[in-house]
């Protein structure tokens, strides 16, 4: 086999866990509903299905690296593959929710190790004149899951059972830990720091608390000191590993990254656009099978719309960017960000999937204008041996935010139906929840305005006007 095969290989491999990853994180949001049915459970509390799967694939992104240089790339990759399959094993027999979230945190938490592990072995075992044909390769695979994921689980629970969402990944995982034995190379480093174990302890903690006690908070049948304690707790540990961030001269997270603006506004405007959009998955399902009284399957087939537009606009922005530039694109198309969230507060019985489709792909297109301009704008001037510093800590505070508009989400519907006096949710508590979390996504539109004109023209290729001519 030549050295080219061996990266194709190796790319494919990587790139199919990538695809196993994401199609989890997109596959049970149509089966919602019916899981709770199914287990006699509420459907806003089968978010926590969602919510810590998110929060294992944040707390264990640092720890990925650490694995790969004491035990191996192949070793680590190999487990993580073995976890991950047993985990959807378990999802799929789960008899109550409480199991069902133990299995869905293992199965993030091995998720989370696959894919760097994987990217680590493509860019210390492929040449730079080959690097990006074999990133794109990987990339491109798991581009295809959020295509898939929810159509295909719309389908399996409206012909089948909603336990084959999560065997599905049983022929694959095992196909995937035979071929990482061939494909995936043994590489380890010698370690020059030691791991910050209290740093990660205390951070994990944190979060952890932070999650459970916006859930708490959502119960009104619990003791209600429950729920300060717990943020209460959070803010402890917060402040716990800031006073160890202070002291590490390797953090897990480095802030001082901040004091760049344009990764600053990137940090900000990323954060509040995923607490908004990053609820849609568990969000939408809910509210056209609940509210509008779509199926399983078109609830699956009206977030592929939405899906298809983003991969589409991955190659527009560049020439968005190129014509207006970075501060321009981002305060225009953040306005439009904020208004594709409040259309959604159209949704209400009557519609049909076709009109359902457009408005969605509608807002698909400024949030994919969105994303890929913030993710571009982050490195605009960051010096190249901290691009992995900013890299974590981009994609740690990305995916709590998503974790934390999931969570934000069954919070104000719960209290939305709540203060009406329902005890089932209607499309109405859907619209005024889609309405806060535009508004959400609306405040980060301030900090676009912190960009020079000519941030980032390097990148995007935008000439700035001469002020000498204005």
């Amino acid at each position: 086999m030549s050295v080219h095969t061996k990266n194709q290989a190796l790319a494919l491999l990587v790139g199919g866990a990538f695809f196993m990853e994401q199609l989890d994180a997109t596959i049970i949001a149509p089966a919602i509903p019916l899981i709770a049915k199914d287990l006699a459970l509420d459907p806003l509390s089968l978010n926590l299905t969602l919510t810590t799967y998110l929060l294992a694939l944040v707390v264990m992104i640092p720890v990925s690296g650490a694995l790969a240089d004491r035990f191996g790339t192949r070793t680590v990759f190999r487990w993580s593959v073995a976890l991950f399959t047993l985990s959807s094993v378990l999802c799929a027999f789960a008899p109550d929710l409480p199991t069902l979230i133990l299995a869905r945190t293992l199965q993030g938490g091995s998720g989370a190790l696959m894919v760097p592990v994987g990217r680590i072995a493509i860019v210390r075992t492929v040449k730079k004149s080959e690097l990006v044909q074999a990133l794109a390769t990987m990339v491109t695979l798991a581009m295809v899951a959020p295509i898939v994921g929810p159509p295909l689980g719309g389908w399996i629970a409206d012909t089948g059972s909603w336990t084959w969402i999560f065997l599905v990944n049983l022929p694959i995982g095992l196909l995937g830990w035979f071929l990482a034995g061939r494909h995936i190379p043994q590489l380890k480093t010698d370690i020059t720091a030691p791991f910050d174990l209290p740093g990660w302890l205390a951070l994990t903690s944190c979060l952890a608390c932070l999650i459970c006690g916006l859930e708490l908070s959502r119960h009104g049948n619990i003791a209600s000191w429950y729920a300060p304690t717990v943020f209460a707790a959070s803010l402890g540990f917060g402040v716990l590993y800031f006073l160890r961030w202070r002291t590490q001269a390797d953090p897990l997270l480095d802030f001082s990254l901040l004091k760049h603006n344009t990764f600053r506004v990137s940090f900000i405007g990323s954060s509040l656009v995923r607490v908004g959009y990053g609820a849609l998955p568990f969000l939408l399902p809910l509210c056209l099978q609940l509210g509008l009284g779509f199926s399983a399957s078109d609830s699956g087939l009206a977030l592929l719309g939405s899906a298809v537009v983003v991969i589409i606009m991955k190659a527009g922005t560049a020439a968005l960017l190129r014509t207006f530039g970075f501060r321009t694109v981002l305060i225009c198309n953040g306005i439009a960000c904020s208004a594709g969230l409040a259309i959604c507060a159209l949704l209400m019985p009557g519609w049909t999937l076709p009109g359902v489709l457009i408005l969605l792909m509608a807002g698909g297109f400024a949030r994919s204008v969105q994303f890929n301009a913030l993710a571009a704008i982050a490195y605009a001037d960051i010096e190249p041996s901290r691009t992995g510093a900013a890299t974590s800590l981009n994609t740690m505070f990305q995916q709590l935010a998503v974790t934390l508009g999931i969570t934000l989400s069954a919070w104000l519907l719960e209290w939305f139906a709540t203060h009406a006096g329902r005890s089932e949710l209607t499309a109405h508590d859907f619209a005024l929840t889609f309405l806060c979390l535009a508004a959400i996504t609306a405040l980060a539109i301030p900090s676009y305005f912190a960009l020079e004109r000519h941030a980032g023209a390097d990148l995007s290729g935008h000439s700035a006007p001469d002020p000498k001519r204005i």
